[in-house]
């Protein structure tokens, strides 16, 4: 049973790599805008669909068993990153789903849970989104535009549809209302018109 297992995880990671092709590479281009460590917390950024896959596995999440993230990584409207400890910074903490731009979508730990730790580590990734803002590139900023307006329809199309959760002891809660308390802006980076992104 186990072997099927791994051989299971394995014909998904070779899937994932044939069809999201530019994961990796995309990484090691943000991996300098990204990465940044303190003296309690680090951010991580993976190297590729291995960790994702990896990461999801340990804290039992959707991250890593989900394309919806993979293909958010591959149109550069979302990368996953990895929030640890600085003093044990290779075991899984959260998972965070971050915009171009620094923009926290999600945090998420065991079973898509977020604990009480999660209030000190917020203090932490404001800090982080400030370094961030000063390293992004143009490139990044122009992804960020589009980032957010795909963000503002996906939000819109849950509150239409009225999707709720039911894991992570949400029960039955709208996914909206959970997504909004999770969203951290990064407001040191300077809001881009909209309507640039689709001239």
């Amino acid at each position: 049973v186990k072997r099927c297992e791994e051989l299971k995880e394995e014909l998904w990671l070779q899937e994932c790599k044939e069809k999201f092709p530019h994961v990796c590479e995309i990484y090691q281009r943000i991996k300098p805008i990204f990465s940044y460590t303190a003296e309690d917390y680090t951010v991580i950024v993976p190297s590729g669909i291995e960790d994702i896959i990896e990461e999801g596995s340990k804290l039992h999440h959707c991250v890593g068993n989900n394309e919806r993230y993979l293909e958010r990584i591959e149109r550069e409207s979302s990368y996953v990153l990895f929030l640890r400890h600085t003093k044990n910074p290779k075991k899984p903490y959260y998972t965070l789903e971050v915009e171009p731009d620094g923009t926290v979508r999600q945090k998420r730990t065991m079973f898509d849970r977020q604990e009480k730790d999660i209030e000190e580590a917020t203090a932490f990734l404001r800090k982080w989104q400030s370094v961030v803002a000063n390293r992004l590139t143009s490139t990044e900023k122009k992804l960020a535009v589009r980032s957010k307006a795909l963000r503002e329809q996906e939000f819109l199309e849950l509150k239409n549809n009225g999707v709720r959760i039911w894991t992570g002891g949400y029960n039955g809660r709208p996914l909206l209302e959970i997504l909004m308390e999770d969203l951290m802006v990064n407001a040191n980076v300077a809001a881009e018109p909209v309507l640039a992104a689709a001239a």
